[in-house]
């Protein structure tokens, strides 16, 4: 009697059909967790070449040239899980593969900010636990505020480890009223001149119905 043959992976012609279900899938959670650090609207889709030059870069003389970063995410399976045919490795797998990339990006953003910070000197010295209530309002002064599609002026969002937030609060919670009244004065000048800047640079484009 012939013994019987065991045929792994016996159905081929599915793989490449589940490797792009899979794939599918990875890039639409990718792209909904992104929304939440890049706005649909401030990310553009780019097909050819490895670099591009900016045109704040050729009018300022610099030697800031946009480049292509690879972010990757490296997971590995137990072979004993797929002996037990554990499906439920499918999600846990896809999900690692998800928040790692998220994380790769998020190590590039952060990095991108602080080369340009420490290029123009845009910092301020709070190593080492040593936040001060002058420091906060120090980076106050250092923000430009910017005004979002819709005419509001964006407010400044604070990115830290766990360790200096709660630093930082602990520091700003004990501030009196005078502090905030700073506080509040800095933010209000720099939102006015955020929605200035808007509208001069948008009343060098003609509106329409004018000739």
């Amino acid at each position: 009697m012939k013994e019987r043959q065991i045929i792994p992976f016996r159905f081929t012609s599915k793989i490449s059909e589940f490797d792009a279900e899979m794939l599918e899938d990875i890039g639409s959670s990718l792209q909904e967790q992104r929304k939440a650090i890049l706005p649909s609207e401030n990310v553009f889709k780019y097909t050819h070449g490895k670099k591009w030059r900016t045109i704040i870069a050729e009018n300022n003389d610099q030697d800031d040239d946009g480049q292509m970063q690879t972010h990757s995410s490296e997971i590995q399976i137990p072979v004993q899980e797929v002996v037990d045919n554990d499906l439920g490795s499918l999600v846990r797998y896809r999900n690692s593969i998800v928040s790692g990339l998220i994380k790769d990006l998020m190590q590039s953003i952060y990095q991108a900010v602080n080369d340009s910070t420490e290029k123009t000197g845009n910092v301020i010295g709070a190593r080492s636990g040593s936040f001060t209530a002058e420091h906060f309002v120090e980076m106050l002064e250092k923000i430009e505020f910017g005004v979002d599609r819709d005419g509001n002026v964006s407010l400044p969002e604070i990115h830290a480890s766990p360790e200096l937030v709660k630093k930082m609060l602990q520091v700003l919670s004990v501030q009196g009223p005078e502090f905030e009244k700073r506080v509040q004065e800095i933010t209000q000048r720099k939102s006015e001149a955020a929605l200035a800047r808007e509208n001069d640079r948008k009343s060098k484009f003609p509106k329409h119905g004018d000739k």
